[in-house]
């Protein structure tokens, strides 16, 4: 009989203990704000320009010049 009864209880309070967790999940879940459709986090490849080198720079200035020079050399092959 003290079995049973301690059975009767466990599962009394696995039951109480799961309602309760899955209520503050879905609670939490309600609190959570999503951003509109279309918005998203931005990656470092997005903002990747703002944070360029002198280096970079100096580089894609001389890439142009040779685009430039070669444009008026080769055009259109």
């Amino acid at each position: 009989m003290r079995a049973m009864i301690r059975t009767v209880v466990l599962w009394a309070t696995a039951v109480l203990l799961l309602t309760s967790t899955a209520s503050g999940i879905n609670a939490a879940a309600n609190n959570i704000r999503e951003a509109p459709v279309g918005h998203r986090q931005p990656k470092a490849q997005d903002v990747q320009g703002a944070q360029e080198n002198s280096a970079d720079q100096a580089m894609r200035k001389i890439d142009e010049n040779l685009k430039k020079k070669l444009n008026g050399i080769c055009r259109g092959c």
